[in-house]
């Protein structure tokens, strides 16, 4: 089993990453969106959101969590590898954006 973990500690690091990244944005999302400060831009999830909180939570946090399990298969390929990159990259991002905005609300009230 480690020589498993070990050969593909990559994809691993990659995607529990991305995993912990869309862990926060849901959650960060979820107060945001119940304390009115902040509006979801995506609007498939926007609607997600209007329709089940939980659903929202199971397609955040479920499908990257998903995705660790299928790591040694998924990054056989050199494109799927860069998408996923690319994707923590820009989860990045917006974890940066709920920190700013989280911040400033916190002093703007305190």
């Amino acid at each position: 089993m480690f020589t498993i973990l070990h050969k593909h500690r990559k994809s691993y690091m990659i995607t529990t990453s991305l995993f912990l990244l869309s862990t926060a944005d849901a959650i960060f999302t979820d107060i945001g969106l119940r304390q009115a400060v902040i509006t979801e831009l995506n609007p498939i999830m926007n609607s997600i959101y209007d329709t089940s909180i939980f659903l929202f939570y199971f397609i955040k946090i479920v499908l990257p969590l998903a995705l660790i399990f299928c790591a040694p298969y998924a990054f056989s390929s050199r494109i799927v590898k860069r998408t996923l990159t690319c994707a923590i990259v820009i989860y990045f991002g917006v974890f940066v954006y709920h920190i700013g905005w989280s911040t400033y609300v916190f002093f703007l009230f305190s």
